[in-house]
């Protein structure tokens, strides 16, 4: 089976909070409402279009996010905002929170080319490093975790699908245990009262 749970937490590593989604990368990313956040697009509304339109979906998202409650402020003109984490803390906590993400995923879209940030291609120690981070949570209960290409980037279609309970369990306790890897450190220790945010 393919695993949402791997990827969301995965995503927590990588990327940066940006107001449509999540962007770049070195690992499989799939943020939804289990990561919170104006990062949280389980799936654009449409593949990656020019600046204009993203920051129109951007405002219609926004307008969408206010009409159910969250009072967001308005994108920049590169679609961005500035959000307090206080404020980031309070909506994820909202029970509406959830069901306002889902209300305004519709206006959701993939961030343009040109806002990505650019990103230097890893060394072969990075490309290594990535080899053990999948090789390890496949041990450790994840075992479709896939291996990185040549170049070092995890497939971005992967980690599409739903997951029970007990697989978001054994991903954060596979996520914590091989992180480390990922940076060159020795495997990590299981703490049950720590969760990987997005």
């Amino acid at each position: 089976m393919i695993r949402k749970g791997a990827a969301i937490v995965a995503a927590g590593f990588t990327l940066s909070l940006m107001l449509a989604g999540c962007g770049g990368g070195d690992e499989p990313t799939v943020a939804t409402a289990a990561t919170g956040g104006p990062a949280a697009s389980a799936s654009p509304s449409s593949g990656s279009g020019t600046l204009a339109e993203y920051v129109e979906g951007q405002r219609k998202w926004v307008k969408c996010m206010r009409e159910q409650g969250f009072n967001y402020p308005d994108p920049d003109a590169r679609g961005q905002f500035n959000l307090s984490g206080d404020d980031n803390r309070k909506f994820k906590a909202d029970s509406r929170f959830i069901p306002a993400q889902e209300a305004c995923q519709q206006f959701r879209m993939e961030i343009p080319a040109e806002l990505r940030p650019k990103e230097e291609p890893p060394t072969p120690e990075q490309i290594a490093n990535r080899h053990a981070l999948a090789k390890c949570m496949r041990e450790e209960g994840v075992p479709d975790y896939p291996d990185p290409d040549a170049n070092g980037n995890f497939p971005q279609s992967w980690g599409n699908a739903e997951t029970n309970p007990q697989e978001e369990a054994a991903t954060q306790r596979a996520m914590q245990i091989c992180e480390p890897l990922r940076h060159g450190g020795p495997k990590g220790t299981y703490d049950p009262n720590f969760k990987f945010q997005g």
